[in-house]
């Protein structure tokens, strides 16, 4: 696979709700402000971190500081106490405000992130947990970029970070509610009842694409790990210039 980039020390402190957006029907943003994001720096365009949630109807306890894996270090905390972890993306990072924006795709109660920020509020407290990113596409050459819905905040970054990028973009949503607007010529694909990535996988094998250099591969596990195969057994792309990442799996809690 495609090397990820890396950070030296990663970073742990709690973080305040300043406001609360919806940018569409199943689309929430949320801003943060810690005083640490004044000096915080990114990786790369699709920035992702742990968010620590407390348990509901407590306060936030955030774990002793293991720089290797945070969770055990919530492991080691009271049952009571542990937070939840949930790992997204920084859609917008402004130092000079010490702020985040944060891109939430609102699932009901699939999962303790979706909870969580449906019910989002300023004033609210949670943790936060530095990460790295993915996305190292070479200078020059041309760049494949498809999603589903929870990585429609990374790649929303990333067409804003890398505008001069010549790239194919491909797009995986439920259905047409799910749209968002992105600074790109999006094919969109929309799954229904179909399982995830067969829609995608299906306008990506069906596309007359030019010589892809890099190809970035990120939503549900079994849709990242398709679409790879075919770029890389069917396309003939070097596995080591396909990123790609599962950010959730089908029969497991969403995030």
């Amino acid at each position: 696979m495609a090397g990820a980039n890396t950070r030296a020390v990663y970073d742990q402190f709690e973080m305040t709700v300043t406001a609360v957006a919806d940018l569409s029907a199943h689309l929430r943003r949320v801003t943060f402000q810690a005083p640490e994001f004044a000096g915080f720096g990114l990786t790369g365009p699709d920035e992702c971190f742990g968010m620590l949630m407390p348990p509901p109807g407590a306060a936030l306890t955030m774990p002793g500081e293991d720089r290797i894996n945070v969770r055990a270090a919530i492991r080691a905390m009271p049952s009571e106490q542990q937070p939840d972890v949930r790992w997204y993306t920084v859609r917008a990072h402004r130092p000079e405000a010490a702020e985040i924006d944060v891109d939430f795709v609102l699932h009901g109660d699939a999962g303790p992130g979706t909870r969580w920020a449906s019910n989002a509020a300023a004033g609210d407290r949670v943790g936060f947990r530095a990460g790295t990113s993915g996305y190292r596409a070479p200078d020059g050459g041309r760049v494949l970029l498809a999603a589903d819905e929870t990585a429609l905040p990374a790649l929303g970054a990333i067409l804003e970070q890398q505008p001069e990028q010549r790239r194919h973009v491909f797009a995986e949503v439920p259905d047409e509610s799910y749209r968002v607007p992105l600074d790109a010529d999006v094919t969109w694909t929309f799954r229904g009842t179909n399982v995830p990535g067969a829609a995608l996988t299906a306008a990506i094998q069906g596309a007359n694409l030019s010589t892809v250099d890099y190809a970035w591969v990120c939503g549900e596990s079994g849709l990242a790990t398709g679409v790879r195969r075919h770029l890389v057994k069917d396309r003939g792309i070097d596995r080591r210039a396909v990123m790609f990442s599962g950010y959730w799996k089908v029969g497991s809690a969403r995030v």
